[in-house]
């Protein structure tokens, strides 16, 4: 009887602990069902460590071409490192121009001189905005001017003057020389002179000679009076209208080391130089990411004839 009782009392400790390990094992499927499984096509992922950190972004090819955009200058003509965004989630500025700055190595150094040069101002339209321009882009040119338009235009050529521009004298009212006497030419230099003198205190010995056309005669005694003669190695052709983006690709083409570019500031077919403003600015931009850096003539060494 009580071996019985015994085996009993066995029978009951065994069902409990099946009866344990039954709900364990129950629990543990349930757990199992209760996990979501991954839809097809989803995959579990990790933050990588640098995720979180400011300022890293993903590695990433970045081939920028230039535009002729100013205000994408920062991609003309280079392949960069992807930009490191700023934490506080603004765009860092960037002056003009400073694409010429950029490049594979990080800098595109100036090893190259080139001079814009504008003729036939100054005027209250056009001229100030070429100023403006050149402002912006940090670049010094040089200003042939009329005579009777420095008279109408003080003030512009003041400013052109106080802008550390250079400014030269291309006579009294554009005459072609070559059709004149000497006793003509050396009135509309001298008239030239004495209104930019007028104005800014003082004189260039540079002159342009309108249209570019000039003789032995005028060559002779321009030099004898101490004066100096200024050509150009590169006409854009802004005076006939022709479209920004071939001034662009001819200066880019022509330009050489040293050269002297041609524009206007007053003129141009029908009174209009709205391609000439569209153009400096691309042609600027263009320019320096071929390695040159801007001077005026003077600071390049005049082009004599």
């Amino acid at each position: 009887m009580a071996i019985r009782i015994l085996s009993d009392r066995k029978l009951v400790v065994l069902g409990a602990s099946l009866l344990s390990a039954t709900t364990i094992v129950m629990f543990s499927l349930h757990a199992a069902e209760t996990r979501q499984p991954l839809s097809a096509g989803q995959h579990e992922t990790r933050t990588p460590n640098n995720a979180s950190v400011p300022g890293v972004v993903p590695e990433q090819a970045t081939h920028a071409k230039y535009t002729g955009d100013p205000k994408s200058s920062q991609e003309a003509g280079s392949t960069t490192a992807p930009a490191v965004q700023p934490t506080d989630g603004r765009t860092p500025e960037s002056k003009p121009g400073a694409a010429a700055q950029q490049g594979n190595s990080g800098a595109v150094k100036a090893t190259k001189q080139v001079a814009l040069t504008f003729d036939d101002g100054p005027d209250s339209k056009y001229t100030p905005m070429v100023l403006d321009i050149l402002k912006q882009y940090e670049v010094k040119a040089t200003f042939f001017v009329v005579g009777r338009q420095v008279v109408n235009h003080p003030d512009v050529l003041k400013r052109i003057h106080d802008e550390g521009h250079s400014i030269g004298n291309h006579s009294w009212d554009h005459a072609n020389l070559t059709k004149l006497s000497p006793n003509q030419i050396q009135k509309e230099i001298k008239s030239t002179d004495e209104a930019i003198e007028k104005v800014i205190g003082s004189y260039s010995p540079m002159v342009r000679a309108p249209y570019g056309a000039v003789n032995a005669s005028i060559k002779r005694n321009l030099t004898s009076a101490g004066r100096e003669l200024v050509n150009w190695t590169v006409d854009t052709k802004d005076w006939t209208g022709a479209a920004s983006a071939d001034m662009v690709e001819l200066a880019r083409k022509r330009t050489k080391n040293g050269g002297i570019i041609l524009m206007h500031s007053f003129g141009g077919k029908n009174g209009k130089l709205d391609n000439t403003i569209e153009a400096l600015p691309l042609m600027i931009e263009a320019l320096k990411q071929d390695g040159y850096a801007f001077v005026t003539v003077p600071e390049l060494g005049v082009k004599k004839e």
